[in-house]
């Protein structure tokens, strides 16, 4: 059955097809669907997505579960957020709880309260998690000041996003920068770790943290780092601050 709500109504616990909301939706209990659109308001208790749930508009819950999940509005769930492919946010998501899923993709901001486990995690917007960041992939393009609890994974890649729109390039690969145009690009925006980095390789600019572990390290420029920790090779940047490195 499908549930389609353009005025004011509630949803009541049980199985549905295709729920789509334009208007004002209420979710009673545990609602299970094969996708939810939302363009409208929506709260409630439990939802559950065998495939997409998609909000453009505003929506709150107390746990949410999809195969994929699209935010261009907004979204606040009070609890666990798990999804089976992509959570992508070009919107705002308030997670109070942890995230779990395949790949994250963040172009808008995303606050979580507890872990991110993903196999991919890309962030061209803003993220600010109080736990801690595990994945195989982490890329992360500063256009703001953040916050992370810990990070962890195999690659890990964190540098400043540029902000001129002029057309100037900045590429960088491991500690190497070229910069083709004519005006240098402004670029802003620290990370701040309040526990540790651990990885494989490990490329940072604009990072504050205590320690730093992992096997080929790349200190840039901006960053303040107490304890660089590494087992092969390690650069550092003039415009960068250690606190002391060792070798592991």
């Amino acid at each position: 059955m499908d549930m389609k709500i353009s005025g004011s109504a509630q949803v009541a616990a049980g199985e549905y097809d295709n729920i789509r909301i334009s208007g004002s939706g209420r979710i009673c209990g545990r609602v299970r669907c094969t996708s939810f659109h939302c363009s409208g308001s929506a709260h409630g208790d439990v939802l559950e997505c065998r495939e997409e749930f998609k909000v453009s508009g505003s929506c709150g819950f107390d746990r949410l579960t999809a195969k994929g999940m699209s935010v261009s509005g907004s979204i606040r769930c009070g609890g666990d957020v798990a999804v089976d492919e992509c959570f992508k946010c070009s919107g705002s998501a308030d997670i109070g709880g942890s995230l779990k899923c395949g790949q994250v993709s963040v172009s808008g901001g995303a606050s979580v309260d507890g872990d991110i486990e993903a196999e991919s995690v890309s962030v061209k917007g803003g993220i600010d998690c109080k736990g801690l960041i595990n994945s195989e992939s982490i890329t992360i393009e500063l256009a703001r000041n953040m916050t992370i609890g810990s990070i962890g994974g195999s690659v890990i890649d964190i540098t400043r996003r540029s902000t001129d729109p002029s057309g100037d390039i900045d590429v960088r690969f491991w500690g190497v920068s070229v910069h083709i145009g004519g005006k240098k690009a402004k670029r802003n925006g620290t990370l701040n770790v309040k526990n540790y980095i651990e990885g494989d390789r490990i490329n940072l600019e604009w990072v504050r943290a205590p320690r730093v572990s992992g096997r080929a390290v790349v200190i840039g420029e901006g960053c303040e780092i107490e304890l660089v920790q590494y087992s092969e090779t390690i650069e550092v940047s003039p415009e960068a601050k250690v606190g002391r490195s060792e070798k592991i």
